[in-house]
């Protein structure tokens, strides 16, 4: 069995059980895996102030990956790669979701903007965050500097898919098209994704990904899952994900990430 020395998870649906929270049975497993001198990490689609809120609660001193890899800091948040959308490429996308009617969020930075805070839709996307969005109205849809990810809030897995899929058609390869939810559509640079976030983690490590054991959940993970040398779908994961995966543990509300770090890190 291979040696496991990089452990990289994804937060929402894969860490987090369903309240949000790292249960009892996960905080030990990563105890345990950073006592055998095991590196533990995270690449998730919440924006840096979000995820940053999980790193120091878990004592993470490594990397990280936010914005689906957009964007990786070290853990006391000094940027190491940034990779947001082309301003004008992003301007072109707006344009299709304001004449259409679509809701959307921006990331400047690290602001959540927002058209109108009072949105029931933003009001929901920053309460599970725990971070404040910033009114900019109009300007949403013509940011003054390049965004990291645009986020749609859809009212429903068929009404993602129809968005994704129109997306695609109109944008074609210009664009990075992922869902980390059922009710998301997330938009980033081309080249930004969670197998290109560990790309970047594991070189500043110096781990080679036959070294890495990888979970995640949603069809925003699929690339780092099927990149490690050890790929893991949490059972509440979608087909897509599933199939990329070396192996299927319990779902989050089951500790199916404590699982996976016993099989794959601390029992052999």
């Amino acid at each position: 069995m291979k040696q496991i020395k990089l452990i990289v998870t994804d937060l929402d649906g894969t860490l987090l059980d369903s309240s949000g929270q790292v249960t009892e049975a996960s905080r030990r497993a990563i105890s345990r895996a950073v006592e055998r001198g095991v590196t533990v990490t995270i690449i998730t689609g919440r924006m840096f102030a979000s995820a940053r809120q999980f790193v120091e609660t878990l004592g993470i001193k490594s990397p990280f990956g936010c914005f689906n890899g957009a964007m990786i800091r070290d853990a006391n948040g000094g940027l190491i790669a940034h990779m947001p959308l082309d301003l004008g490429a992003a301007r072109g996308v707006l344009s299709f979701f304001k004449d259409r009617g679509i809701y959307v969020q921006t990331y400047i930075g690290d602001l959540l903007c927002v058209k109108d805070p009072g949105d029931k839709r933003a009001m929901a996307y920053s309460a599970i965050a725990n971070v404040p969005s910033t009114s900019v109205g109009d300007e949403v849809y013509d940011p003054p500097s390049a965004p990291t990810k645009l986020l749609v809030v859809t009212n429903g897995i068929e009404e993602t898919a129809g968005i994704m899929r129109e997306l695609s058609e109109t944008f074609g390869n210009s664009l990075y098209i992922t869902s980390s939810n059922p009710i998301y559509v997330e938009v980033l640079n081309p080249e930004a994704n969670k197998g290109r976030g560990l790309e970047i983690l594991a070189k500043n490590i110096g781990v080679g990904m036959e070294s890495i054991m990888a979970i995640g959940d949603g069809n925003n993970d699929v690339e780092m899952v099927s990149l490690a040398g050890v790929g893991i779908a949490m059972g509440n994961g979608l087909e897509k994900i599933r199939s990329a995966a070396d192996d299927v543990a319990p779902t989050n509300d089951e500790d199916g990430f404590a699982w996976a770090v016993e099989k794959y890190v601390l029992c052999p």
